[in-house]
Order: structure tokens, then sequence, then C-alpha cells
């Protein structure tokens, strides 16, 4: 069985794009979450949840290696100022809204969302998710 990858790019940006990723069930989705220089050395998650109460699925502070959690995967590349999300073995129940954060001691984080549509089918398995610098500020 041959395996078709299609990668969609999103770009957020203040003008309102999509800020919508698709995946199928039982693939996976790779967000790349962009941050500015000077917050290289802060803890970088990725959670589910609203602005309000948000449930981290991965977080780290470790640099330029990955970090593994359940299916959840984290790359916090410095030199690039991005870190990269991997969520493998999708299910429906992976829909939902998403934030690329980084935690701010004493503020609130600054965090960007996307929202994950997972279909059901045997279709692309793999997309792509990429954020610009302009980003929400949530509490958490």
């Amino acid at each position: 069985m041959k395996i078709l990858l299609i990668f969609t790019l999103c770009l957020i940006s203040d003008g309102g794009a999509s800020k919508e990723v698709t995946g199928y069930s039982g693939g996976g989705v790779l967000i790349k979450c962009k941050y500015y220089t000077e917050y290289r050395e802060n803890q970088k998650y990725f959670c589910k949840g609203s602005w309000t109460y948000c449930s981290d699925q991965i977080k780290t502070g470790a640099k330029n290696e990955w970090i593994n959690s359940g299916r959840f995967s984290l790359f916090d590349d410095t030199k690039s100022a991005e870190f990269s999300v991997m969520i493998r073995e999708l299910t429906v129940e992976d829909t939902g809204t998403y934030y690329c954060g980084v935690d701010l001691p004493r503020v609130q984080d600054i965090s960007t969302w996307v929202e994950l549509k997972v279909k059901e089918g045997e279709s692309p398995t793999a997309a792509f998710f990429l954020s610009s610098q302009s980003s929400s500020v949530i509490s958490r």
C-alpha cells in the first residue's frame, strides 16, 4: 500500500489567516511554532483547551533534542527560534484547540493557537503548521 504524504502549510498572522490544521485518523501532524529569540532559554509547551484552562500535552526546558511524552514529541530548535511538536497516531478525539506556548515566569505566557481537525479515512498522513512570531497572550 502506497502512503501519500500531503503537507499543508498554514501561516498565522495578525491579518486573520487560517489557524487550522487537518490530520487523519491513524496519521500524524507536525506543528512548528516560532518564538522571539529572547525566549530561547524559556520552557516551551503544547497544550489543549481554552485560553482560560489549557492542559499541557507536553512541556520541556530541553534544547535541541526531541523530548517524548506519549504520542507527543517536542523539539526546541534554539538556532531557528522555533519549536516543533509531533502528534502521532491521531484519533478523532484529538480534534480541538491547542496552544504553542512559551513559559514566562511571573507574567502571562506568550502563545499562539491552532485548531486541529482530525478526520476519519485513509488520506494524507501528515500536515505541517507554521506559526509566525505574532502571538496572543494567555493567562496560565
